[in-house]
């Protein structure tokens, strides 16, 4: 039993864990099958919600409630329809957020149902389709919708007791699960309390003790799983955390060369490694913070002088100088700038912007050349000089300093993207440390672009004013070269034009004149005949104008027409374009030919001749004057029709298939227009009938269309007095017997119905004196 225990408690945490998390799935797995599988679920609600109460679905729908029922008729049987076939093929239900599963017992009992519910539906679609009245079908509804009940109410109590053997089943299966439940928690709190929660607290006691300094409590806890080896871990700590206290506290009374108690050989990453370490690197960190410190200090006063001063390169020059002179703790500096060459062959200067030494502001103009003295040199070379043994013999160095001997000298040059736009030179008695030398360069880089952008704002004056001094030249200039662009753009577009059309044309000329129906004849002002194509040569063969050719005179053979002719050439000479339409008799037929003759033109306007097309037009001709006799015999049947219609008292329309309005008469168009309605021809007379009429001439115009013939009359009710109107309704049949519209004549009657009532009541007097007699 003691040997059990101790394996137990020498257990992996981790084991401890896989147990009780599979135990918690098995859980979750009872808790799902309880859920889903057994009880009151949605299933049953669903059932009991639907199948339940179908007799209150169809109940308006009883022989007692169908007469007031009669238009929802099919609403509610296709609701009853759903449910039946949502129990039978599964699915979901109208608005319901859950399927239906099949249920057989279920199924069995709805199928049943449906024996009866087919005929009942059957008898209410009859109703609700007129087929049947409601009268007639009363008994039938009566004995069917009772069965249907009937039927329906032993699916209730079926639903009823299914879910109570659904519920049963759910409080057998909780009952299990609550006693696991019970059990698995009994057994995850044992394991909890002894196996976790207390050798935690255990470690926790040390470790609080640990925190408040005591480094001589030990944790008493002897396993073999984690818990063991943190409880272990944690004494060897505070024996280390010891041995590091009592180190700490020797080097804070100043023993540097205090032992380590319990250092262990070739231990890097140990802590006495890392205390050693550290007092190596104090000194060290704070020397490199104090210069770090300098040098962003350095970059932050002199980014404010920069950008202060950026718009003047004397002002600037002096002002970095002089800053840097003082901020370095040096005695002398100066501050020297590129020019920029004009031309190629001009090479750049080093001129002297700025100097500074001992307070005193030096005004001194001096210019080096690149390569002259160390300012020189260390342009040309373009990395930084630092002198520090200067001989005592030297009395000038050609550093732009003058005479004064410095004890070292510093020349760094002001570079941006490697291009040098400047020189600083700063001169000092004492020795300029490394930070501070490598503190110029990087300030370097900011005064080189920031001198740049002065040189740019410098020569933007400039060019400004420059500018504005030739924008009126440029203006007086603008016109005139545009002037000539665009005469050079046409002159190029012309020749490249002239030198595409001449190959195209030495290309296709006989294929374009000779593959068209066209006849085609070129004249020079001469009358000459310049080009004729195939088709014209092939007209005139065998007939008077056969010898007619490329070099003839084109008017030589013409004869009467000779005159007429050369009326045409010369008008077209003169650059006006012809387009007619003669009759053409060259082979004794009677046709008609279309002429289009144009004049030739060279580039600089010059006509040089005539280009002549003509083509057969007979055919057009012809049909073109069949169409005009017929329009004039329809503008005369249209003047008799509207004669016909419009000389009468009567109304006339007609409509197309469409119900739009194909003609219309005088006098219904003044009767609608009275109603503010524009009567006429494309409406759709459909649109315009008011609601109450709609209806009873639509369903005439149907008659009408499907090749009936309606007279109609009917009393008009007015103010004035109740008018008698006579309406005939006929289809208008194509020459193939097809309907393809409706005419509708209106004729008021009243005063022949009148004369027909005089003439009976006359009749009847005539009647009674012959009785008399």
């Amino acid at each position: 039993m003691a040997n059990w225990k101790r394996k137990l408690y020498d257990w992996k945490i981790r084991n401890l864990a896989y147990s009780i998390g599979i135990g918690i799935i098995l859980l979750a797995i009872a808790v799902y099958m309880i859920i889903t599988q057994t009880g009151v679920n949605q299933q049953s609600l669903l059932r009991t919600k639907t199948l339940t109460n179908l007799n209150k679905i169809i109940l308006p729908l009883s022989p007692q409630n169908i007469t007031q029922n009669r238009e929802s008729i099919g609403s509610t049987l296709r609701e009853v329809e759903r449910i039946l076939f949502a129990y039978t093929k599964g699915g979901k239900l109208g608005d319901e957020k859950i399927k239906v599963k099949v249920n057989e017992e279920v199924k069995s009992k709805v199928e049943n149902l449906l024996i009866y519910w087919n005929p009942l539906k059957e008898t209410l679609y009859s109703i609700q389709d007129e087929e049947i009245t409601i009268n007639d079908a009363k008994s039938t509804l009566e004995k069917r919708y009772n069965s249907f009940i009937k039927e329906q109410k032993k699916i209730e109590d079926f639903v009823m007791e299914l879910n109570q053997e659904e519920e049963k089943a759910e409080t057998f299966y909780t009952i299990l699960l609550y006693i696991y439940i019970g059990i698995l928690c009994i057994f995850i709190y044992w394991i909890l309390r002894n196996l976790v929660l207390n050798p935690i607290y255990k470690i926790s006691i040390s470790s609080r003790e640990l925190a408040k300094g005591n480094l001589t409590k030990k944790i008493d806890y002897k396993s073999k799983n984690e818990l063991g080896y943190i409880a272990q871990n944690i004494n060897s700590m505070a024996e280390i955390l010891e041995n590091a206290t009592n180190f700490t506290t020797k080097i804070g009374e100043g023993k540097l060369d205090a032992d380590y108690k319990g250092l262990k050989e070739n231990d890097d990453n140990s802590l006495a490694a890392s205390l050693l370490h550290m007092r190596e690197k104090m000194q060290d960190s704070a020397k490199a913070d104090k210069e770090r410190s300098w040098v962003n200090e350095g970059l932050a006063k002199f980014a404010d002088i920069l950008r202060n001063n950026n718009d003047n390169i004397e002002e600037l020059s002096y002002q970095i100088i002089s800053n840097l002179v003082k901020f370095m703790e040096a005695n002398q500096g100066a501050l020297f700038v590129l020019t920029e060459p004009d031309s190629e062959t001009e090479e750049s200067k080093i001129i002297l912007e700025a100097a500074y030494a001992y307070e005193r502001r030096k005004r001194l103009k001096k210019e080096i050349s690149i390569g002259e003295g160390l300012v020189g040199q260390s342009v040309q070379e373009g990395d930084k000089i630092y002198l520090t043994e200067v001989p005592e013999d030297f009395v000038e160095i050609k550093s732009g300093l003058g005479e004064t001997l410095p004890r070292c000298v510093l020349i760094v040059p002001l570079k941006i993207n490697e291009e040098i736009k400047g020189v600083v030179e700063i001169a000092s008695i004492k020795d300029i440390p490394k930070y501070k030398i490598e503190f110029v360069e990087k300030l370097g880089e900011n005064i080189a672009s920031t001198i740049a952008n002065a040189k740019t704002n410098e020569r933007t004056k400039k060019l400004l004013t420059e500018s504005q001094e030739m924008t009126e030249q440029m203006r007086s200039q603008e016109e005139e070269m545009r002037q000539n662009m665009e005469e050079m753009e046409a002159t190029q577009e012309e020749m490249g034009r002239a030198q595409t059309e001449m190959a195209e044309k030495e290309a296709n000329l006989n294929a374009l004149i000779n593959n068209t129906t066209d006849s085609i004849i070129l004249i020079d002002t001469d009358y000459n005949i310049i080009l004729m194509n195939d088709v014209i040569k092939n007209r005139y063969a065998g007939t008077q104008y056969e010898r007619m050719k490329e070099g003839s005179n084109a008017l030589e053979m013409l004869g009467d027409v000779r005159d007429e002719w050369k009326t045409y050439y010369d008008r077209v000479f003169k650059g006006e374009v012809l387009s007619f339409t003669i009759k053409s008799s060259v082979k004794g037929e009677d046709s008609y030919r279309h002429y289009d003759i144009h004049p030739i033109k060279q580039k600089d306007g010059t006509i040089t001749g005539a280009s002549v097309f003509s083509r057969d037009i007979t055919r057009e001709k012809k049909i073109e004057m069949q169409r005009e006799e017929n329009a004039k015999k329809l503008a005369q049947r249209e003047y008799v029709l509207n004669g016909m219609i419009n000389n009468t008292e009567d109304t006339y329309f007609a409509i197309n298939t469409n119900y739009e309005i194909l003609v219309v008469n005088d006098v219904l168009k003044n009767r609608f227009k009275q109603s503010g309605i524009d009567l006429k021809p494309g409406l759709s007379i459909l649109s315009i009938l008011p609601g109450d009429q709609l209806e009873k001439w639509k369903a005439r115009y149907d008659k009408a269309l499907a090749g009936e013939k309606l007279k109609l009359e009917e009393i008009r009710e007015l103010q004035t007095g109740n008018l008698t109107i006579e309406t005939r309704c006929e289809p208008i049949v194509n020459n193939e017997g097809g309907v393809i519209g409706v005419s509708t004549v209106s004729k008021d009657i009243t005063e022949l119905k009148k004369a027909q009532e005089e003439n009976k009541k006359l009749q009847t007097e005539i009647e009674k004196l012959k009785d008399k007699k």
